[in-house]
């Protein structure tokens, strides 16, 4: 039994490291077409990364795949570490990071979709490179994971364990009867939004490569940008057209799947995506105001208000407007926005509308049966009532989420880190917004930081990317009893 659970995970491990290789190749081949400047550090960690693959997958390539659910949060977990590490190669071995620690850093920053970057200017980095950041951003939206049930067909039950640990939200929904044919309309949507934003960006002004690595990030909810001020340089047309793409990366996935179905009333009655429209309008609305001088006008203060309310709450992160000089109303209406996140099934980070939606009325819910004790008044989404497992996972994750946080602050107070940046990059990190206050704010990097702080925050992607409650439960002894 444990030897057969070994060779799952051994033999998953390398088919990631095999895709991971691919990646790096082609960043390799974009790279030869315009200046091969990364030519070999991309191909020296293509080759590194391809070997151990073939190593770890060819021996036991024929033995069956057996997950289950404990297995499936362990295979998901080690493998977003796994392919950081590998992922880092690039950066470290092109001279391009001063240590190991800064290639780790910025790796696990796009494979979790957080944007942040330790990079004081991107605009000197060869197209390869750029290239790369993108990429692994754009699969880790989506999710290798996912990916890989699409196109693999090896797993057959198993599939569900590795889904379940990898989708993020309270809820995780198989759409279809068949978990395959899943992960294959979630990718299809996803990559029909990718395909339908590089010719957006294309055919309003920016070059192809440019199009090609702001829409990847933009649907990834990653916001790495190929220039040092985001998009800020773009037209006012650009611009909008990312508030678009960002605002769909951050509605939940299965929504476009019943759009694609004709069921259109179900998505004008989802709950979730109201709530989410609602706060992305009222937080614009009063940004706006607040923001509003004659200097800019009523459009830009709107554009500007809008553009970073949408790239903030779906945790992108691109920027139009280093809103770190705004009034202090308006920055502290951005940083809330860092804990909610957008839609559950989108690609963005942090706690998710539908947890937001599900405190509220259940705190509801206990206030009203405390009037009234013979009350009874459960709590409904979308006219369903919420099962007490579910509230009591999304107050789990909840609980958790502000532990790691408050924690995650001290420690990095505790590191040299001034208490506004700490305040600032500890939920920029844990939300996977990127961006966060002070110094790593707006058109920011967090190249200033300490190596301990850099491993901080890397932690807190990681979990962060994860929803906390897949990382953690491998704390547990009771986990590791087979």
């Amino acid at each position: 039994m444990f030897e057969r659970r070994f060779y799952s995970v051994v033999r998953i491990w390398g088919m990631l490291l095999i895709l991971e290789s691919l990646m790096i190749f082609l960043s390799l081949g974009v790279d030869m077409l315009y200046e091969a400047k990364a030519f070999k550090p991309l191909l020296n960690s293509g080759l590194i990364t391809l070997s151990l693959g073939l190593f770890l997958w060819v021996p036991i390539k024929k033995i069956d795949i057996s997950v289950d659910r404990k297995l499936g949060f362990f295979i998901v977990a080690t493998v977003w570490l796994i392919l950081s590490a590998f992922g880092a190669l690039p950066f470290w071995l092109g001279g391009y990071t001063p240590t190991y620690t800064d290639a780790f850093f910025e790796t696990i920053s796009g494979f979790t979709t957080t944007g942040a970057s330790i990079f004081p200017s991107v605009e000197i980095l060869p197209k390869g490179i750029l290239f790369f950041r993108s990429i692994i951003a754009w699969l880790g939206g989506i999710g290798m994971v996912v990916i890989m049930i699409a196109f693999i067909p090896f797993f057959g039950g198993s599939g569900m364990s590795l889904f379940s640990a990898e989708v993020a939200g309270p809820s995780k929904s198989k759409i279809t009867p068949r978990l395959k044919q899943t992960a294959s309309l979630l990718l299809r949507v996803y990559l029909i939004l990718t395909l339908l934003a590089i010719l957006s960006f294309y055919f309003a002004g920016m070059n192809f490569f440019d199009s090609v690595c702001h829409s990847f990030c933009a649907l990834a909810s990653a916001g790495f940008s190929t220039k040092d001020t985001s998009i800020s340089g773009f037209s006012p047309l650009i611009q909008y057209i990312a508030i678009i793409f960002m605002f769909f990366a951050g509605t939940n996935f299965t929504l476009f799947i019943l759009l694609l179905r004709k069921e259109f009333r179900k998505v004008i009655r989802n709950e979730e995506l109201r709530v989410y429209i609602g706060i992305i309008l009222i937080f614009s609305l009063l940004i706006a105001l607040f923001i509003y001088n004659n200097d800019i006008g009523i459009e830009a203060s709107i554009r500007h208000a809008l553009f970073q309310v949408i790239s903030i709450m779906t945790t992108t992160g691109f920027a139009t407007f280093d809103y770190t000089i705004w009034n202090v109303p308006a920055y502290f209406l951005i940083f809330i926005l860092m804990f909610i996140g957008a839609m559950s099934g989108s690609t963005s980070g942090g706690l998710k509308v539908v947890r937001i939606i599900v405190l509220f009325k259940n705190a509801r819910k206990i206030t009203y049966e405390g009037l009234h004790k013979n009350a009874f008044n459960p709590v409904r989404i979308d006219s369903k009532i919420i099962e007490d497992k579910v509230i009591l996972n999304v107050l789990t994750v909840f609980l958790l989420f502000i532990i790691t946080y408050i924690l995650s602050v001290f420690f990095l107070v505790l590191f040299n880190t001034p208490i506004l940046e700490a305040i600032g990059s500890a939920i920029a990190a844990l939300s996977n917004v990127g961006p966060g206050l002070g110094i790593s704010g707006g058109f920011g990097n967090y190249s200033n930081y300490s190596i301990e702080s850099k491993w901080i925050l890397s932690f807190l992607m990681y979990v962060g990317r994860l929803e906390l409650i897949t990382v953690y439960a491998l704390l547990f002894r009771s986990f590791w009893k087979i």
